[in-house]
Parts: structure tokens; sequence; C-alpha cells
């Protein structure tokens, strides 16, 4: 499995690029696309309060299947992205509001000419004071040639909760199409109280020896991240989350768990995103009920 480092991105990176206006130039590379999104807790329920959006970037209009919490669907017409687009959503959660976003489908990022510029997507959740997200997009897919950049941020204050999961898949397996060439620069990133709780960067080379050697991806195609931030007074017992997995194909999935500070932490490395899926469900499941107080539902947009 990869390790994950402990350092800041300097100044001018992509955060700084995820929030900022396109220039004329790259406006004219690619889509330049923004959503920014603000829950606020009232009496009955957690509302969308505001959503401001600059091109092909929106969400579907909230659901309330299980009653206070708010569901949003995030939603990219185009359906996947090619050379210079550049996707920025900003998730702001103010003091106790409740969410989960997903999406209802796989991202794609299409294959480039190899001096093109690359297809970016960063994303930005700040978390309130008593407030918790669920961020439970599917899968992303790089066809071969792509050159991907994402990122996943978030800061939390106090005692907010996160629960998110991240799931890439290199190349198209079922097709026979293995990620040759291209590349994949991968962050997630989790602070709380402006101190580094989690940072993990992963530097995907198509045709790489890191995705064929044992050290790396094995030759596997499919590498996913869950995470979960937990307290210390929580009763979790990790053999019980690691049964969770044991009757679920294991021919060629790995699966790791592990405890880092405040952060429970599950890896997947395979060769399918629905076996990732599914064992990241059966997590979520043991834990939304102590994390949130509220048994697991799925998204009825996972169905369809």
């Amino acid at each position: 499995m990869v390790q994950a480092v402990a350092e800041l991105l300097p100044a001018g990176s992509s955060i700084a690029r995820s929030t900022a206006r396109p220039t004329a130039e790259q406006a004219a590379d690619g889509w330049q696309a923004s959503l920014q999104l603000q829950f606020k807790a009232k009496p009955l329920r957690t509302v969308l309060q505001s959503v401001n959006h600059h091109g092909p970037l929106r969400v579907q209009r909230p659901f309330y299947p299980e009653g206070s919490l708010c569901h949003v669907y995030l939603l990219h017409p185009p359906g996947g992205m090619v050379a210079g687009d550049n996707l920025a959503i900003g998730v702001d959660l103010q003091s106790d509001a409740q969410a989960l976003l997903t999406t209802p489908a796989a991202g794609k990022l299409y294959r480039v000419a190899e001096q093109a510029s690359p297809q970016y997507q960063g994303v930005h959740a700040t978390l309130a004071a008593g407030s918790a997200l669920e961020w439970l997009p599917q899968e992303t897919i790089l066809f071969n040639g792509a050159r991907g950049e994402l990122l996943n941020r978030f800061e939390l204050t106090g005692d907010a909760v996160l629960i998110g999961w991240d799931v890439v898949c290199l190349g198209r397996k079922a097709s026979g199409e293995r990620f040759e060439s291209g590349s994949l620069k991968q962050r997630i990133e989790i602070f709380r109280d402006g101190k580094p709780v989690y940072i993990d960067r992963v530097n995907f080379e198509g045709g790489s020896d890191m995705l064929s050697q044992p050290w790396g991806m094995a030759s596997h195609s499919v590498s996913g991240t869950f995470f979960a931030t937990i307290r210390p007074d929580y009763k979790l017992s990790l053999d019980d989350l690691r049964a969770e997995l044991t009757d679920l194909p294991t021919e060629s999935d790995r699966w790791g768990l592990t405890v880092r500070g405040e952060l429970l932490l599950v890896r997947y490395l395979g060769d399918s995103a629905e076996h990732c899926r599914r064992g990241f469900e059966r997590i979520w499941r043991q834990l939304r009920p102590l994390l949130m107080n509220r048994p697991m539902l799925r998204p009825r947009i996972w169905n369809t």
C-alpha cells in the first residue's frame, strides 16, 4: 500500500487554484467549472442554504430520505474530463449541519495529448463545530493516457465528524485497457483546527514499476481509501470491522485497516471498484450509528 507523507502543499498549489477564477488562457483550454455549496442547520433539518456555480457543475434538488440529514447529488453533465478541464467544488457546513454528498455515476478522465494541460478536480470542504459530512462519491476511472490531478481537502473545526472515501480505477480492465501511459496525482488532506490529521499523496505513472511491482500496485488496477474521524472514547473493535470484510471476494483483493490518531483508515487494492465499494459500505454500516447516531442508508441513486 502507498504510505502517507505529512507535509503541506506549497503556496500557489492546487489548493489555491481550486477556488480561483480561471484566466482567459485557461478558459480557452477546457471547461472551467466551480460549485460552492453552503449547508445550514435549521430547527427541523439541514438545508442547502446557498448554491453558486460556474460552468458545467450542478446539484439536484436536496433529498431527505432520513429526516433531518440532507442528501445532495453532484452532477457533471459532460460526464468526463478532457484536457484542460478544471473542476472546483467547495462545501461549507455551518454549525450542526449534517449532509451526505455523492455522485450518480463514476467520474472519467479521458486520454489527452502528451503536451496538453492536465485534468484537475479539487474538493475543498470546511466543517464547523458540531457538523457532520459524508463524502461518498463513486469511483474515478482513468483512461489510458489521462493526465489527472485529484485533490480532496477537508478542514474540520472542534468536534466535526467526517466519513469519506476515494476510489481510483487505472485503465479499464474489463475492456482490456491498461494504464500504460499518462499520470495521476492524488491527494487526500484532513485538518482539524488548522493542524494536519492526515495527508496522503500518491503519484501514479502509467507503465511505471510502481504499478507492477509488489511494493506498489502489484499489477492491480483499483485503489481505494476509506477514512473516518473517531474519538478515543468510541467503543470501536478493529477485529469486528475486519470481520466485515472476511466473506467478500478475496482471491485478488487486498484489504488493510488501521487507526492513525483520530482517523480510521481502510485501504483496498484489487481489480474491482464494485468489491471495493461493497467493503467500504460494510465499514460505513458499522461506523455510522457510532459516529452519527444513525443507521446506514444507501443513497437511492446508487441503485440506478
